[in-house]
Parts: structure tokens; C-alpha cells; sequence
């Protein structure tokens, strides 16, 4: 095994052996029919069969083929190809989510399980569009683990002449009698034997767990991306491929067979026919009869298996009659399509039950067979849940087509993860869809998923998407045509107000989105993108849809599918059951003569939606209009994270799924209504295009001619009452007969409501105005926000006048967003909810806005109209003896829908209203009267859900607007106040409710268990509002297996939306049911509340387990100092946690640093035997989240074993106690074989030195003229800084003896020095070392340059003893004489310096212009003052300095990073000079020289240290070499402390034994020859990974 660590998108290392290679391209088969015979066993919870497909090749000369098989153990030595054995391999895909024995890794390693995991993310497989695969068939396998070869060589018996021809023969013969093409016939037939093993994935097993009192059944889990049902069966994993199946499922007969459990007149065991007779010696007893875990009465309950297509047969199994078979045949169907589901199910014939006789004739073919099963005691919730579906498909067959399959079944089962899953001719369906007829609350919400299921069989399953990107069509048909369902039987209203409803939704998320069309390709890492797409898409079609329709003789899209459905009925190639975004445009077009070409680029390649900022204005002068329109989609703020988008926000950046663009400039038709002054409407069919690149003008006509009629309070009366006779109304009043909120208009209903008109002013303002008011888009034609300029009077005009609901929900939604508090706003959405011929939904809006209007400026005249609500329509008015006024509450009556509706929410409205920052002591007493005086015994429907408002609000006016302190409200009331002791009975009296009914209901189980959640969340609200004491009991005791799962997912919800996350305990026991609940429904609740934790966590609202912190440092003088730094960085980044995901995860990953205790125990989860790899992937991403990565994996490998052979003496053998030598047997050897370990290695490898590569020959060129370059300024002579002039041309260099090589040291008042490289000194022997050849004096105005001076790096060199102090040889001027000039002084204290290498030398101070200044050099004196350490290290360098008899060393020198100047220039921390060196020059051993021929000179930047005196000469012979200026390009400083890789093979001569440097300027030397070594030498080297940051430097930095 190899580890291979590679940079990815995440930095994340790549195991490479353990990863299966992707298929490179499409193979070239197809399949043209699969049988699957299975045996599903319940109690052992596996599957088993064999797999047989036919293949036809599409190359003649193929030999192999790849299969899908995941999580199944192979039988590979028995597969068959056309009945004879072949060679297979197969290597399992979900192996990768084991963690291998030898690896030892935790939570921060969880990249390196990421990427292990890589080939299962459904994005690795190629994509073929369907397309594609009509000119050429192709198959695509998702994984390709499962090979079977086709070659004839590998036939275990091949088949001779003369037994293949009567073989082929019968094939033909079988062919024709099967109906089978030629194709076919040609092709082969695969049989895969196969065994289940460990299901993760595609199967669900329910009841038959210990302590799972539940029925017993199964059923397949899909996916939207391939790979799952390969989970179940070898097959062809491919969504292009699509092929006629047929199945045959073995299954238990009974339900009692399932545990095999007899009855009570069938004996158990054969022994219990002769009881009496005793046991043998030996024998085992006989065993006794399990635990019966099913009643006697449902043993006999008959299993039933609901697959896919249509049932061709059932037969009790020949070989066990406890056993039977029934077998399905599907015409054409993609493998993840294919679904079934086996358990005691009853059977319901839906359309037998809901459609007439007349309705049937009617039909035709076109009716739908729709039958509905569901486990035992259910039969009569599915009757009334399933009755609109029978309606839904006798709507779509007329209206789009014929249903495309013989029948249609819907199986409602247990734990299932979505709502509805959808597969060919049969929908699975969650039983939490389930209610029963007197439950009124979630029929609108469940009809529509459960027609979502219907739609869905004809686009999604018979019409497939082409390709990913047109995933958003085939989703967009199918809400579309739901809601076209929904219209006929919620009504017009519903239809319209929903979609308003939608469309701000979508306003409001499509922010930061992807686009339709890239969306398609991320829809498998998670739910959140799949229902984005649901709400998206098809508004888009309907707006599509729209805008088809105003072109004349155009039916809109209804057309355009419905010919895409008959088509694909009529003709069932594959050709025509596939769908593309390219062919659906076209086919628009063809039908509508629309082209919508700005749609299609601004709405499905774009994301966003328009914000249009509107502005309109009356010209008097020439009678228009006009109206602006400015566009402001791309000038919003970033939105913040919430609790809610950080999974998704996490997953998307995980994933990398980047924003769509957003247009600047959105274009369309726009239709404006303008009410005039004479009432009447007029349309005006504008565009908005992109010719104003920054506004829209658009100039409309005004057609009414005359002043505006005045409208008088008099004829509003006159209008209520509906009668003009008896009023003496003026000439020019207007009466409006239909105008809505008109209630409440006499003076008695003003007095007693507290209802406000406009002022006078107003009201003249409103006779000035010309027109009404102004509808904007009234054709629905734009999914955008609109703020427009209009006066309210003009709102309410529209909100009163217009009957199309959209235009009222626009109202509603301004006089939210923009109206303050008033009067005249409280009366119109009192009106409003009074008025019962508005559509409930805008009465909830008004209802919703009242709370609002509770201000003490006005009285808080909100509350009081909604109570005056609530009395009129659900109270009775009662009038005691003594004349005292109640109203108590009326009986229950929940008949009228739409009324329910406004009860319940005026419930939550009176609860939010505050006063002094709490509900006040009337509304308290209202709700809580409205709960005591609850009847519910004339009711038909059942009133638990509004039991259940009215406890939420009785907590919600508990909560007060703000809380102070750290204790509860409870606790801190005054009992010496009237007051706070009224607030503290009511708060008792309402928890003493709450529990009340949580008690009943563990009695009398209410509809899911809504009164218990209904209870833990009002407790859970009060407790995090600090109301009453947090107590995490109350919700731990609901944690228990037994409870009801939608009780435990609250409980859980509940402990950590009070962030209990921080106990470990509750960590512990979340993460455990996450990765260990036998239902996946549980654990996928389980891990979004986890999630919301987390985020939480991320985002400030709650801390994290505290992990032990360290002191603060405390000094000797009692100082204490404290990281004030650390503290307000963390400031910061607590301020920036909701800004961006990256900010949150690096604030989440700072409060979890450290916590080991969490790492295990997430850890642990990850490995779950329980989990899929989509959840684990999840956890996997939550790691990322929580925990920084560890490069580094520490493996566990057992020791080599190897044989030991050992003879055995051939002794006589004894006799009598004695040994016998003539029982010796002769020519015998015994030798004893035994297995051990070793521990130790054979032989220690020893890196040797490799040979130098050979030497480039000198090329001599002429010698070219010196450029001096001169300083204006004074140069700084300091100890360790200096500057030098370079002059540009190559020098020429005269081959000469080889020898040390030295610099001359430069006078500190010179121009321009640049800094000098010092030579190490490292000789065998002392020598009297050799003038250089070349070697002239030079000035201190005209100095070597500095350019030439860089060498081979990798080449070696042998560090030389530095001269003596006082001579000063000149530097090698490559040849040229310098000028004759005086030679100037040395300085002892420079050199002194200079040799200081430890010391810190002082940065280079700078002027404005960068360019250094004059600095005045100062000699240092004092010696004794410095620490005791500088001065060891100095001496430990000048002894270094000394030569070492018999001491040979060599070093590979490369040239230094150039560091900024004054950025770490010396290493005070003791590394050696040789820790600076770039760690990617090449580390070779080569044989040192002598001289300018092999020596590497190096180069320093500026403000490295000082170098020694002693300088080489350049390589001699180099030709092309780049030439530097003095002043290199500085790049970023490399950390002093940092490590870096030593050479191998080399032992450094700068590093003593003390870890210090031998040479005092880290510079370099000449080379000489190494003698060879005698005794081989084991380098240890530790490597650091490439992507790790450096170590800070050291803590000695410059002073």
C-alpha cells in the first residue's frame, strides 16, 4: 500500500492504491433486458439472487464489460456468460467508507477520509447525454468495480463446432418464440450470483429490530443520482440506460413466517411429538420456542410485494412452501427507477372507490387503475388522504395525456427520509402523510405532495431529463402542473395568492444562488438545492407561460407538454422519452410564435431576481403618465449567515458551487393598469428593454378628459347601505356598489370600534390626484420586488377596488414594509378582516399587521381591534342580571375553512401584542379564557391544532421584548408588587396547562403527538427567553427508543436551541442517535439539529464546551500580563461571524480548538456501521467545519513473518528406558518449520554519496568595458550593512591553479558597498593556501559585481579559514586592473562585527523615498554588558572560526532567498546559516574542487548579515548566465526559525556540536577534495509535508 499526498480543492491528501479506477469513456454495450431473482430475508435483514442481464455489444471485438455492484459480495467464480464460466473481478466502491486496520487517524484527518472516499460522489461518473446515445448506444456504470471478461480463452468450457451450432440454433429458436430481435439473439447473457452484505444503502428494513413493535416490511431507498439500487443488485447503474426488466421476488408467505413463528395448532418442533422420552447422554435440549413478537391474529396476515410494472405471476415457492414468488415485468425503465416494497399491506382500489361509472366511460383508456396499500389499521386514512389523487389523474389525462403506465400504486410506509419517492408505476409515500378526516390543518400541504407524486410518473420517470443541466425542467413541469391541479379544486384565489407567495420567497433566497441551468449539476448535495429548484422553476415557466399567452392564437405551455406526452405514448423509443431545455424552447416557439430569447439568458442561465424601484408622476402639461423604472438587483449588501443557510452555505462552499451572474438589466413586456378618474381601468401593454442602460422611462396617455370626480364620505355611507333612495346624493359623488372593506362605516361602528378617516388634508389631496391608482405588472409577468412612490390613499385604493387577489397582496405587503403606526392604517386592516369576501389569506395578512399597531401613542388601539374581531365572529355576547357584559367563547365550529384559518391566527396576534415591552393583563386573560372555555363537542373536525395555537400563544405572551440580567423573569418578581404577583400566577397557571395537556396526551395520542411538541416547544421558548428556569430534564425524558420519533426529534430540537451542545453528555448522546439510529428519518432531523447547533455555535448565540484554558503569565513583581492582542482580534472576528461562511467556520473552529473529548466522539460517528455515504459524507463535511486538518497519518504495519528451519537430531529411539542404535532409522531428515517475526531489518541501508555530474568546459570570452554606477548619497558603513555599485557585462575569467579564494575587506567610508559573502573555513590539514590568479586590487568607488558572483548552486564547496585581520587582499576582478588608488584602512571593530554573526544588527532606516539614509556608526563598548548567552554563542563562533586538525567536512551551499531588508537578517535562535537555504535546490553529493572551476559563489539581498571578508571568484566558463542588478526584486521574507530540508549524504561543516554556526557570516567557500569515507554513516531526515506553514521565527528577532 502507498500513501500519495497531492494537493485538491481542499488540500486534502489522496490514498492512490485504494481508489478504483474511473472509467475513462463510455463503454460500447447496451443492455437490452435484465432479469433479477431475489430472495428478500426480513429477519437477517439481506438479500440474495442472481442478476442476469443481456448484453449486445456495440464493438465486435469486445472483451469486457463493467458492472455496478456496491455493497454485495460476488460470486465471481460462478458467473456465466451465455451458461459458461468466465473470469471476474469485482472490487467493492463502499469498502472506501471502512477505515483501514493500519490507519490510525481522528477527526482532524477527516480530509484524508474525504478523499478516500472520493470515487463515491455521484459527480465522478462520465456524463452521456441521452442525445448522444442515439447515434451511438452506450452504457455508463457509475462505478465499473464489477469486470467480466468476454473472451473466449477465459470460457472454462469452451464450447466446440459441433455443440455451438444446435446452441446457437436454440437461441434463434428461443429468440423467435420470445418475440426477441436479431439484436438480441447476437448478444450476451450475463447470469452474477450475489449476496447482500452490511446494507447501508437501497434497502430499508422496518420491524424486525429487537423491541420494534411495528409491522414487519421493507422497501428500496432512491436517490437522484445513480448508485443506489446497485446497492441492492448488480446492474448497469446508468439514468440513460433504460431497458424492459422483469423481477421476481421470493418473500416469507405470511407474517408469521417471517420470524418463523407457527400457530397455535402447528407444533414447533418435531421433539414435542415425544416429550416424555429422555435425553441422551450428550444430546443437546430441545430447543424451546422463541418469544412470539406478533399476535396470534397477525400471523396469518398475507405478505405482499408492490414492485415496479405489472404482476405477470405468483406461485408458492416449490422448494419451501413458507416461501412465495411473485414476478413484475416494467416495459422501459432506468435502473434507479426501479422500486419495490414487500410487508403485510392492505390493498385499497382507489379508483374504484372515487370514480363513477360515468366518469370511466368517459375516460376511456385514458382512466388510471390506481390502488393504494398501506399497513394493517390504516386502510381508512388512505381512503381519505388518496381521494383528490383519483380526481388529479382524470385532470391530467384530458388536459396533458394519457397516463403513460397500466396502473399506478401508492405504499405508504415507515421511516422514510422524503415525503414521496417516486419510481415506475408506483410512488413511495411516508405514513406522516397519513391523517385522518377530521384533521384540516395539513390537507392543502399533503394533497399537493401527493399530486407532485402523480405528475411526477409522467415527467421524471417516463420523460427523463437530457442531461444534468435540464434537471430544472422536468422539476419545473411538475409543480406546474400540480398547481394547475390545485387550481380546480382550492380555486383561483389560492392559485394566485400562492404563487405571490412563492415568488417573494424566491425574492428573498435567490441571492447568492447558482443559476437553473448550473443548479441541475449540484442537486445531489442536499435537499436544500432540490427544493430551490421546486420553488424556482416553475414560476419561471409560469411567467414563461404568460408571456406565450399574449400572443395571439397561443394556449401557453399546456399546449407544448401535452404534445410532448402524446408523443412519447405514441412512439416508446427512447428517443422520445427525453427531455431537453433546447427541444422545450423550440417547441415554444413553434407554437406560440414567441421567442423568448431574453427570458431563457436572463431567468435560467442567470440567477437573481429583479428589484425595480418605481416611480410615477402626472404631466398636467401634455396629459401622460410618466413612469420610471430603475433596476437595483445588483447594489444590495451582502446577506448575512443564518442558523438556517449554514449547512448549505458550508456544503456549497465544500462542493464548490459558485454564484450564478446577475443581470444588470432584466428586459420584458410590462403591462401597467391605470384606474383613471372615471373608475374605469386601462392596460397598457410597455416593454422594459436595454436601451436605458440605467433607467426605464415609459410615457403613457391619459385618456380621461376632465377633472376628477370627489368622492364623499356621504356616498360611502350611501354605498354600504346599498340604497340611493332614501340618501340625497349630490351630481357628482361616485358610488361604488362592490367595493371590498367597506364594513363598519356608520358613526355608532366608529364610536364603539375607535375607527379613524383620512385627515382633511389628505382627503383634498386625493381629490387633486387624476387617476386612482396605478397596478404595476397586473399580468403577473415578473418574479421581482416592487417599491413604488405612490401615497397610501392610492395603496388602499387598490387594496379596496381591485378583485384580483395579487393586487390586494401587493397592498398588504406595502402597508407592512412602509406604514407606521396610525390610526387610519389600524382601521383599513381592521375593515379588511372584518370584510369575509376577501380571500382568507389577505384577512390573515391584516390580522398579522395589527400587533404593530398596539402603540401607546395611539392608545394601543391594535389590541383593542383585535379582540373586537375575535368577539364579533367567535364570541357570544351575554349580559348578566346585574348588567355585567361577557363574552365567552362559542362552540367550536370549524366548518368554514376559511374562517378556521383567521381564528387561528388572530390567536398569534393578540399574543404579540406588547405593552411596556410585555403582553398586557387583558390579552393574557383573553387567550387564557379562550383555552379553559375550549368546546369542541358540536365540532365535526377536530380542534387539536388550534389547541395547540392557543398554548403557543399563551407562551408568546409570556415573553417580554427584552430581559436583563442572568436570572429568570420568575425569580425575580417583586410578591410586594400587585403586579409581578398577577404575572407570576399567570405564568404558574399556564405552565400547569401546557403540562395538563402533555399528560393527556400520553392517554389520548393526538394527531402526531402535536399537544406533547406543541408542550416542549412553549417550555423550550420560555426557558431561552429567560422566563422560567432552564431544566434540560423535562426534555430528556422524551429521549428514550420508545417514544414516538417526532417526540424525540423535538426533544432533541429543544436541548439545543438552549444550547446544551456545551454538555458533554448531550453531545454524546446526539451524535450516538446520529450515527446509530435504526431509522434514517431520525438521524437525517437528527443531523440538520446538529447543524443548527453548530451554526450556532459559529455565529455567537451560543458557546461550546469549554476546554481548560491556560493561566495568565504572572511575573515575579506580581504583574500579570495578558494576551491583549489575542483578545482583540477575537473582538473582531466575533463581529465578522455573520458575514461570510469563512468567518463563521473560522470563529466555530476556534471555540471547538482543543476539545479532544469531542474529536472521539465525532469520530466515532463517522464510523458508523449504520450510516449511508451520503450521511457520512455529511459528517465528513462537518468536520471540515470543526476541526483544522492534520497532514499527517500514522499507519500500523504487522511485523514481516518469516520461516525458521530447524533439523532434528536423528537420536535412537528408547527402549526400555534406554536409547537403541540399531533402531536408528537411516537416510532420514527431520526438519521442523516454524514462523516468526522480525523485528529488525537484514541489512541497514546506508545513503551513499552519488558521483558529480561531469564539469561544463570554460568558454573564454573578451573582456568587455566596466560600468561604475556611483551613489548620491552617503552609504552606511555599520557593522553588518553596506552597499556596492554593480556594473552590467560579464567579466571574463583566466583559467588558473585552483585554491582558496579570498575577498578583501572594504573601507567603511566607501560609496556604495554591497554586502560581502563570507568563506567557511573547513581543511583536512593546514596548507599555506594559493594566490588566486586572478585576484587585483580594487577601490572603493569601482567594486567586483555583485551579479557575477552566483554560481551552480548544487555544487559543494570546502569552507577555507578566513586571513588574518590585518592583511586586506583585494577581491577578483575576473582579469581587470582596477585603478591605482589608495588602499584604505580596515577597521578592527567592523570586522569585529562582522564576525558577530549571532548578534542582531540594526534595521536600515529609510527616508519618504525609500532610498537609505546617512546613519552614523557608533562602536560598540560594551563587551560585559551583554548576556551571558550572546557572549557564549560569540566564543562558540570564534572557536568554530579555528581550523580543526583532521576534520573533514563538506556542505551543499545554495543560493539564500532574498529576505526584505531588515526582515530576520541574522539568526539569534542558534540554527545554522546553512537552516536559511532554500529547501528545493537539489541535495547531491559530489566530489569538491578547488578553485573558480567547480566553486559556487552565492548571493545575499539586501539586509542580510554582513559577510566575512573573504569572497570567491564567479565559476569561470559560464556562458548565457542571466546577470543580476545590485538591487534584486524583493520577495516575501523566509522565517529564520524555519526548518529545512538537510542534504543527504553530506554532513554540514557549518553546524558544530552545539547547533551553532562555524562561520560568523553565513557565506561560503571554495572546495576541496574529500577523501573517501571509510565507515558508512544512516542520515535521519524529517520531512515536512510541502503545504504546511513555516514555524514563526524565533523569539531573538532584531533589536
Amino acid at each position: 500500500m502507498s500513501l500519495t499526498v497531492g494537493n485538491g480543492a481542499a488540500g486534502d491528501p489522496i490514498l492512490g492504491d485504494d481508489v478504483p479506477p474511473q472509467p475513462a469513456a463510455a463503454p460500447q454495450f447496451v443492455v437490452l433486458k435484465q432479469h433479477v431473482a431475489i430472495e428478500v430475508d426480513l429477519q437477517q435483514k439481506s438479500v440474495h439472487g442472481v442478476s442476469t442481464m443481456v448484453v449486445f455489444p456495440i464493438e465486435p471485438d469486445l472483451e469486457e464489460i463493467s458492472l455496478d455492484a456496491r455493497q454485495c459480495d460476488i460470486d465471481v467464480d460462478n458467473i456465466t456468460v451465455n451458461g459458461f464460466k468466465t473470469k471476474a473481478t469485482h472490487s467493492d466502491p463502499y469498502d472506501l467508507m471502512q477505515v483501514p486496520r493500519e490507519y490510525q487517524i481522528g477527526a482532524p484527518q477527516h480530509h484524508i477520509m474525504s478523499r478516500r472516499m472520493q470515487p463515491l460522489r455521484p459527480l465522478k461518473r462520465l456524463e452521456v447525454p441521452n442525445s448522444d446515445r442515439t447515434a451511438l448506444p452506450c452504457c455508463v456504470p457509475t462505478d465499473g468495480s464489477l469486470k467480466v471478461s468476454l473472451k473466449r480463452e477465459y470460457l472454462s468450457e469452451p464450447p466446440t463446432k459441433s455443440r455451438q451450432m444446435p446452441e446457437l440454433a436454440r437461441a434463434k429458436n428461443e429468440a423467435a418464440a420470445s418475440g426477441m430481435d436479431q439484436n438480441e439473439a447476437h448478444s450476451y447473457k450475463i447470469a452474477i450470483p450475489f449476496r447482500s452484505k452490511n446494507i447501508r444503502d437501497g434497502l430499508h428494513f422496518v420491524g424486525v429490530d429487537e423491541g420494534d413493535l411495528r409491522y414487519p416490511h421493507v422497501y428500496t431507498r432512491h436517490s437522484l443520482e445513480p448508485g443506489t439500487v446497485s446497492c441492492i443488485f448488480p446492474c448497469v447503474d446508468d439514468p440513460g440506460s433504460r431497458h424492459p426488466w422483469e423481477l421476481s421476488i421470493k418473500c416469507p408467505r405470511t407474517l408469521g413466517d417471517v420470524f418463523e413463528q407457527p400457530t397455535t395448532f402447528q407444533p414447533w418442533t418435531s421433539l414435542a411429538l415425544n416429550g416424555s422420552r429422555k435425553r441422551k447422554q450428550g444430546e443437546d435440549p430441545a430447543p424451546s420456542p422463541p418469544t412470539s413478537r406478533v399476535i396470534e391474529e397477525d400471523k396469518l396476515l398475507e405478505m405482499t410485494v408492490v414492485c415496479s410494472g405489472n404482476l405477470t405471476g405468483e406461485q408458492i415457492d416449490p422448494l419451501d412452501n413458507k416461501k412465495k414468488i411473485m414476478t413484475f415485468e416494467s416495459s422501459i425503465a432506468a435502473a434507479q427507477h426501479i422500486a419495490f416494497a414487500i410487508g403485510p399491506f392492505e390493498h385499497i382500489q382507489l379508483w374504484s372507490e372515487f370514480r363513477t361509472e360515468e366518469a370511466d366511460e368517459k375516460l376511456g383508456a385514458n382512466a388510471a387503475k390506481i390502488h393504494g396499500y398501506c399497513l394493517p389499521g390504516r386502510a381508512e386514512e388512505v381512503l381519505h388522504t388518496c381521494q383528490p389523487i383519483v380526481g388529479a389523474a382524470d385532470y391530467l389525462a384530458p388536459e396533458f395525456g394519457r397516463y403513460p403506465f397500466d396502473s399506478y400504486k401508492i405504499v405508504f410506509v415507515e421511516d422514510m427520509v422524503p415525503d414521496t419517492v417516486s419510481g415506475t408505476s408506483i410512488s413511495l409515500c411516508s405514513t406522516r402523510l397519513l391523517y385522518p378526516e377530521d384533521i384540516i390543518d395539513v390537507e392543502t400541504e399533503v394533497t399537493r405532495k401527493l399530486v407532485h407524486a402523480l405528475a411526477s410518473q409522467y415527467f421524471g420517470v417516463y420523460i427523463v431529463p437530457n442531461r444534468r443541466s435540464d434537471n430544472w425542467l422536468i422539476i419545473g413541469i411538475q409543480w406546474f402542473m400540480t398547481d394547475l391541479f390545485m387550481k380546480t379544486i382550492c380555486g383561483n384565489n389560492w392559485y394566485r395568492f400562492h404563487l405571490k407567495t412563492l415568488s417573494d420567497k424566491l425574492v428573498e433566497q435567490d441571492v447568492s444562488r447558482p443559476s437553473l441551468h448550473d443548479l441541475g449539476e449540484h442537486l445531489h448535495i442536499g435537499d436544500f438545492e432540490q427544493e430551490f429548484m421546486a420553488l424556482k422553476a416553475p414560476l419561471v415557466l409560469y411567467i414563461l407561460d404568460q408571456r406565450m399567452s399574449k400572443i395571439p392564437g397561443s394556449t401557453g405551455i399546456i399546449r407544448v407538454i401535452s404534445k410532448i406526452v402524446s408523443t412519447a405514448n405514441i412512439d416508446t423509443r427512447n428517443e422520445t422519452t427525453w427531455l431537453s431545455a433546447e427541444q422545450f424552447r423550440t417547441a415554444c416557439e413553434k407554437m406560440s410564435q414567441y421567442r423568448p430569447d431574453e427570458l431563457w439568458n436572463q431567468w435560467i442561465h442567470s440567477a437573481g431576481c429583479p428589484k425595480l424601484d418605481i416611480k410615477q408622476k402626472f404631466n398636467k402639461k401634455n396629459l401622460n403618465v410618466d413612469i420610471t423604472i430603475e433596476q437595483k438587483q445588483g447594489k444590495d449588501a451582502a446577506k448575512e449567515i443564518t442558523k438556517e443557510d449554514f449547512h448549505r452555505e458550508l456544503v456549497e462552499l465544500r462542493h464548490d458551487v459558485w454564484a450564478g451572474p446577475v443581470p444588470k438589466l432584466f428586459t420584458g413586456p410590462f403591462t401597467v393598469r391605470i384606474h383613471e378618474a372615471d373608475g374605469t381601468p386601462y392596460e397598457h401593454y410597455l416593454a422594459i428593454t436595454d436601451k436605458d442602460k440605467h433607467s426605464t422611462n415609459l410615457q403613457i396617455a391619459y385618456n380621461t378628459k376632465y377633472k376628477r370626480m370627489k368622492r364623499t364620505k356621504k356616498a360611502t355611507a350611501a354605498a354600504a347601505a346599498n340604497s340611493s333612495a332614501d340618501k340625497d346624493l349630490q351630481e357628482d359623488d361616485v358610488v361604488y356598489y362592490n367595493a371590498l372593506g367597506d364594513v363598519l362605516q356608520t358613526e355608532k361602528d366608529a364610536q364603539d370600534w375607535g375607527l379613524q378617516d383620512w385627515s382633511q388634508a389628505t382627503q383634498t389631496q386625493m381629490d387633486q390626484e387624476s387617476y386612482e391608482w396605478i397596478r404595476l405588472d397586473c399580468n403577473f409577468e415578473w418574479l421581482c420586488s416592487m417599491k413604488t412612490d405612490m401615497p397610501p390613499y392610492m395603496i388602499v385604493a387598490q387594496l379596496q377596488q381591485d378583485r384580483d387577489v395579487v393586487a390586494q397582496q401587493d397592498s398588504m405587503l406595502y402597508l407592512h414594509r412602509t406604514s407606521r403606526p396610525s390610526g387610519v392604517v389600524s382601521t383599513i386592516e381592521t375593515r379588511t378582516a372584518m370584510d369575509r369576501r376577501y380571500y382568507y389569506g389577505i384577512r390573515c395578512m391584516a390580522i398579522e399587521d395589527l400587533p404593530k399597531m398596539a402603540d401607546p401613542e395611539l392608545n394601543y388601539i391594535g389590541k383593542a381591534h383585535l379582540i373586537l374581531i375575535f368577539r364579533h365572529f367567535f364570541c357570544d355576547r351575554m349580559v348578566a342580571k346585574n348588567g355585567t357584559v361577557t363574552f365567552p367563547p362559542m362552540p367550536n365550529d370549524f366548518s368554514d375553512k376559511a374562517q378556521y384559518n383567521v381564528q387561528c391566527a388572530m390567536v398569534m396576534a393578540i399574543a404579540k401584542t406588547r405593552e411596556n415591552g410585555r403582553c398586557s393583563k387583558d390579552a393574557r386573560n383573553f387567550l387564557l379564557d379562550l383555552l379553559l372555555f375550549n368546546d369542541n363537542s358540536e365540532n365535526e373536525y377536530s380542534d387539536q391544532h388550534y389547541v395547540a395555537c392557543l398554548l403557543q400563544g399563551l407562551a408568546t405572551s409570556l415573553i417580554p421584548k427584552k430581559v436583563e440580567g442572568e436570572r429568570d423573569l420568575l425569580s425575580t418578581l417583586d410578591m410586594d408588587n400587585e403586579a409581578d404577583v398577577e404575572l407570576k400566577r399567570f405564568i404558574e397557571k399556564t405552565i400547569e396547562e401546557i403540562d395538563k395537556y402533555r399528560r393527556m396526551d400520553e392517554w389520548t395520542l393526538s394527531y402526531q403527538n402535536i399537544w406533547t411538541t406543541t408542550a416542549l416547544d412553549c417550555k423550550m421558548r420560555l426557558m431561552k427567553a429567560k422566563v422560567i428556569p432552564v431544566a434540560p430534564l423535562e426534555f430528556v425524558q422524551y429521549l428514550q427508543d420508545d417514544n414516538i420519533d417526532l417526540v424525540r426529534i423535538k426533544a432533541f430540537e429543544c436541548l439545543v436551541e438552549l444550547g446544551m451542545l456545551s454538555k458533554s453528555a448531550i453531545m454524546k448522546l446526539l451524535l450516538s442517535n446520529v450515527s446509530t439510529d435504526p431509522s434514517p428519518f431520525v438521524r437525517d432531523r437528527l443531523f440538520k439539529i446538529l447543524c443548527k447547533g453548530m451554526a450556532a455555535i459559529a455565529l455567537g448565540e451560543s458557546k461550546a464546551q469549554q476546554v481548560d484554558q491556560p493561566m495568565a503569565i504572572v511575573e515575579d513583581d506580581g504583574f500579570v500580563i495578558e494576551q491583549g492582542e489575542a483578545e482583540i482580534q477575537q473582538r473582531k472576528l466575533d463581529a465578522n461571524r455573520n458575514q461570510s461562511i469563512q468567518n463563521a467556520l473560522a470563529a466555530l473552529k476556534e471555540e471547538l480548538k482543543g476539545n479532544e473529548d469531542l474529536q472521539l466522539v465525532f469520530w466515532k460517528a463517522v464510523n458508523s456501521q449504520w450510516i449511508s455515504a451520503k450521511e457520512k459524507f455529511n459528517l465528513l463535511d462537518l468536520c471540515f467545519a470543526m476541526f483544522e486538518p492534520e497532514d499527517n497519518l500514522l499507519l500500523t504495519f504487522e511485523y514481516p513473518k518469516v520461516w525458521r528451519a530447524t533439523r532434528e537430531i536423528n537420536a535412537p529411539p528408547l527402549v526400555n528406558g534406554r536409547s537403541d542404535p540399531s533402531r536408528i532409522i537411516k537416510k532420514q531428515c527431520i526438519i521442523r518449520f516454524t514462523t516468526e517475526y522480525r523485528t529488525e531489518p537484514r541489512q541497514k541501508r546506508v545513503i551513499e554519496p552519488l558521483p558529480p555530474p561531469p564539469q561544463p568546459e570554460p568558454v573564454i570570452k573578451p573582456p568587455e568595458p566596466k560600468k561604475i554606477k556611483l551613489s548620491t548619497k552617503a552609504s552606511f558603513s555599520g557593522a553588518s550593512i553596506s552597499r556596492q555599485p554593480s556594473f552590467s557585462g560579464p567579466s571574463v575569467s583566466r583559467p588558473g591553479t585552483p585554491g582558496p579564494l579570498t575577498l578583501p575587506s572594504l573601507p567603511s567610508d566607501s560609496i556604495a558597498v554591497m554586502p560581502r559573502v563570507s568563506v567557511a573555513q573547513a581543511v583536512s590539514t593546514p596548507a599555506t593556501p594559493r594566490p588566486p590568479s586572478s585576484a587585483v586590487v580594487s577601490d572603493s568607488i569601482a567594486v567586483q559585481r555583485v551579479s557575477v558572483l552566483l554560481g551552480n548552486p548544487s555544487t559543494p564547496r570546502v569552507d577555507t579559514p578566513p586571513p588574518p585581520s590585518s592583511a586586506a587582499p583585494a577581491p577578483s576582478t575576473n582579469g581587470a586592473r582596477p585603478p591605482a588608488e589608495k588602499r584604505p584602512k580596515p577597521s578592527a571593530k567592523k570586522r569585529k562585527s562582522d564576525e558577530a554573526d549571532e548578534l542582531n544588527r540594526p534595521k536600515k532606516p529609510k527616508t519618504d523615498n525609500g532610498r537609505p539614509s546617512r546613519i552614523i556608526t557608533i562602536p560598540f563598548k560594551a563587551w560585559d554588558r551583554l548576556p551571558e548567552k550572546t557572549r557564549r554563542q560569540m566564543r562558540e563562533v570564534k572557536a568554530a572560526h579555528r581550523p580543526a586538525s583532521g576534520s573533514v567536512s563538506s556542505s551543499t551551499i545554495v543560493a539564500k532567498r532574498p529576505t526584505i531588508l531588515g526582515g530576520g537578517g541574522s539568526n539569534s535562535g542558534g540554527g545554522s546559516s546553512l537552516s536559511k537555504v532554500s529547501s528545493n535546490s537539489s541535495v547531491r553529493a559530489r566530489t569538491p574542487t578547488v578553485g573558480g572551476r567547480g566553486s559556487t559563489p552565492i548571493l545575499l539581498s539586501r539586509g542580510s548579515p554582513a559577510p566575512s571578508s573573504s569572497r570567491a571568484s564567479p565559476a569561470p566558463g559560464r556562458p548565457g548566465m542571466p546577470l543580476l542588478s545590485a538591487a534584486p526584486k524583493q520577495r516575501k521574507p523566509l522565517p529564520s526559525a524555519a526548518p529545512h530540508h538537510s542534504p543527504s549524504g553530506q554532513l554540514s561543516s557549518s553546524v558544530g556540536k552545539s547547533g551553532n554556526p562555524t562561520n560568523g557570516g553565513g557565506g561560503s567557500s571554495g572546495s576541496v577534495d574529500t577523501p573517501p569515507m571509510k565507515k558508512k554513516s544512516v542520515i535521519k531526515l524529517k520531512v515536512r509535508a510541502p503545504n504546511q506553514a513555516s514555524p514563526p521565527p524565533s523569539s531573538g528577532g532584531q533589536r
